[in-house]
């Protein structure tokens, strides 16, 4: 089986966070140890936000699929009109 070309680009980008990661919390290791409970709450209400943003747009989403649906219904049932137009 052949590896897509995005996954070994995928894990160079994730290993070049990491390492950025890790060199920004060496520096900062006084004040990210002084902080970590407002870092923390940060984190949970960022994943908070992002979870919130998925759900809402999958709702949008399955919403505009049913109005489709309904949409079409309707058209498919009208009655052709007695006289064509020109």
């Amino acid at each position: 089986m052949t590896v897509p070309r995005r996954v070994p680009l995928a894990l160079l980008d994730a290993l070049a966070a990491g390492l950025g990661l890790g060199y920004l919390a060496r520096d900062y290791r006084d004040s990210l140890l002084a902080h970590g409970s407002v870092l923390s709450i940060a984190a949970v209400v960022g994943i908070a936000v992002i979870v919130v943003g998925y759900r809402g747009y999958r709702g949008l989403r399955s919403a505009n699929t049913r109005m489709e649906a309904i949409i079409a219904a309707e058209l498919a049932r009208r009655r052709p009109s007695p006289r064509p137009r020109r």
